[in-house]
């Protein structure tokens, strides 16, 4: 079985808001945009009791319930063998879900089966109510019948989901906040229904372990500096009780539950004399116990063909960027479905980007985009091909963002991005050093100048997408297209008449040209006379002629350059503030509408 769709009401900072499903779904999105509050949700639906926290005001959008205020959640399960109701009598009959009928096309469930394609569908509610007298929340979690049931608190007239069906489910959450270092022990639920599912319960092992300790041979209270005080104290008790009680000192409670209570993991690495325990190892090891550890319950429940759906928070945590793609491959491969919550583009892109939903939260009405909602067909631009294959990482993160910016081509996404890096890293406390163009600007890798077609492709995925633009004949005419387009970018903007990003970057290395001259000196060859020579050969290819055009490593020398000295890293951060400033829908005097021109264009005053 899997969840198909999810409608959330009233919960968190959530009003509203559908979401769609795959096998595996992965959730990116700015900071706040929802997606701990979607997993969260999951959890209400399909959590065991001990899965679910308790609820609070805080936890009905806006904080402050009154008596009417509802929590409303409802998840649609498909999934059912040969979708014939009467084989599935746990999930379909008088006291249990209604029957209803799944069209993956429009995404809504039907009561009558009109069409042989649609799936055998079952819908679970949970509903949450803050009561003012006694300041607690009440929930109920039911088999949701119609949408037409305004209140199961009022009406009264619901069907509670068993536990069982939960249990049979198998739905188990990994938070972001695991640093748990007994996880793999006794003292987790989780491993002891590991251990039991496996018929693994080391029985004879305790007991013997147990005995042991009851009678040890070297008993702590017979060694030579303890056992003064200890005949002492037995004196002194034997004055007080008739029946003489002696002081035996054992490491546990010497009952089986005490013993599997004492329990620590310890891990020993390859090559090390002692394992030690896991809370004296890194936070990746700890991290990884419950993961790991849930995985092999999953791959049990599979073997006898149960369910398991996995939400996972952040697989990134504590695991370097080599084994997140083994990791999330692992989670894929051991679950019925999965529910991934990331803010890394590169956990995000190792999915199929049709599994990767963007969510966005606009006062509370949350929307759900999938990175890509059907394959690219066979006509597709390569510069759009390559948006979501190639470069699927350098999108992700771009999208994540509050504004996303399609430069003109490659070229001017490289130097943008060593622009911003050589003003960050000379950031200080002071408030005029300040570069906010990297925090809240993602810049994509345009391709082959698809400018136009780059930004129709990311139109559906973000609010706000903004171009910037060279000043020359093919420039204005990007500009002017897209300032008539359809969907045109929230803000264009574009380089003085003549100008490309070169020109740019000429005139922040024009604020201290002698410094910058001789910085370059050692790592440009030939080193460039004036800035004017410098500008003329990072626009030109040819390399007979000394051109350093897409040439990465003068890029890098040039910016280096740019960080390193004073007045030009000023002009760099004043560029980068100035756009955006623009690019979020500000002013700023850098950045004007020309008289008589389009007043979609700002045009950059140098």
């Amino acid at each position: 079985m899997q969840i198909a769709d999810m409608r959330i009401e009233n919960f968190r900072g959530i009003r509203a808001g559908h979401i769609r499903f795959g096998p595996h779904t992965v959730f990116i999105g700015p900071n706040n945009c929802g997606k701990t509050t979607v997993v969260e949700a999951l959890a209400l639906l399909f959590g065991r009791d001990r899965m679910v926290r308790t609820l609070t005001e805080h936890d009905f959008f806006g904080g402050d319930p009154q008596p009417a205020d509802r929590i409303r959640l409802v998840a649609t399960i498909i999934g059912f063998d040969g979708d014939e109701p009467a084989d599935h009598t746990d999930w379909f009959r008088d006291d249990r879900g209604v029957i209803k009928w799944w069209n993956p096309a429009t995404g809504s469930a039907a009561a009558t089966r009109d069409d042989p394609a649609w799936r055998l569908a079952c819908q679970i509610g949970f509903s949450a109510r803050f009561d003012r007298p006694s300041l607690e929340v009440e929930t109920a979690r039911y088999f949701h019948d119609d949408d037409a049931m305004a209140d199961v608190f009022v009406d009264e007239v619901w069907t509670a989901v068993p536990a069982r069906l939960i249990r049979d489910i198998g739905f188990f959450l990994v938070p972001a906040s695991r640093t748990w270092d007994r996880v793999v022990s006794f003292g987790s639920e989780l491993f002891r229904r590991v251990v039991a599912s496996g018929a693994g319960q080391p029985a004879e092992s305790v007991l013997g372990e147990r005995d042991r300790l009851r009678a040890p041979q070297q008993p702590l209270e017979a060694d030579a500096h303890l056992e003064p005080i200890i005949a002492r104290l037995n004196v002194e008790l034997a004055g007080f009780f008739r029946t003489q009680p002696r002081l035996h000192l054992r490491v546990t409670a010497t009952d089986s539950d005490g013993l599997l209570e004492a329990v620590v993991p310890h891990y020993a690495q390859a090559g090390a004399a002692l394992a030690l325990p896991a809370r004296r190892h890194g936070s990746g090891l700890i991290s990884l116990q419950h993961l790991l550890l849930l995985l092999q319950f999953g791959r049990q429940r599979a073997e006898v063909h149960e369910g398991f759906w996995m939400a996972l928070e952040e697989p990134e945590l504590h695991v370097p960027p080599p084994l997140q793609r083994r990791l999330v491959h692992r989670i894929q491969a051991l679950s019925t479905q999965t529910f991934v919550s990331t803010h890394s583009p590169m956990v995000a892109a190792i999915s199929d980007p049709q599994a990767v939903a963007v969510l966005r939260n606009e006062g509370g009405a949350l929307s759900c985009v999938p990175l890509l909602a059907v394959a690219l067909p066979a006509a597709t631009p390569n510069a759009v091909r390559k948006l979501f294959q190639l470069n699927r990482v350098d999108t992700i993160a771009a999208i994540m963002h509050d504004v996303v910016l399609v430069p003109e081509g490659r070229t001017d996404h490289d130097w943008l991005k060593l622009l911003v890096r050589a003003v960050d890293l000379r950031q200080s406390w002071a408030a005029a050093d300040e570069s906010r163009f990297g925090s809240y600007i993602g810049v994509v890798p345009t391709h082959d100048a698809a400018v136009e077609a780059t930004t129709a492709a990311l139109s559906r995925l973000h609010p706000r997408i903004t171009a910037v633009v060279d000043g020359d004949g093919p420039g204005v005419a990007y500009a002017q297209a897209l300032a008539a387009a359809v969907a045109r970018p929230a803000a264009i903007i574009r380089w003085p008449d003549g100008w490309t990003l070169e020109d740019v970057v000429g005139w922040i290395l024009e604020a201290d040209q002698a410094a910058v001259i001789a910085a370059l000196a050692q790592s440009v060859a030939p080193p460039p006379a004036t800035i004017a020579a410098l500008v003329a050969r990072l626009k030109s290819e040819d390399r007979a002629a000394h051109g350093l055009k897409q040439d990465q490593i003068a890029y890098e020398a040039v910016a280096d350059a740019i960080g390193s000295t004073d007045a030009c890293c000023r002009r760099a951060r004043e560029l980068l503030n100035a756009m955006t400033d623009v690019l979020l829908g500000g002013d700023n005097a850098r950045f004007t509408v020309a008289a008589g021109q389009n007043p979609h264009i700002r045009i950059f005053q140098p």
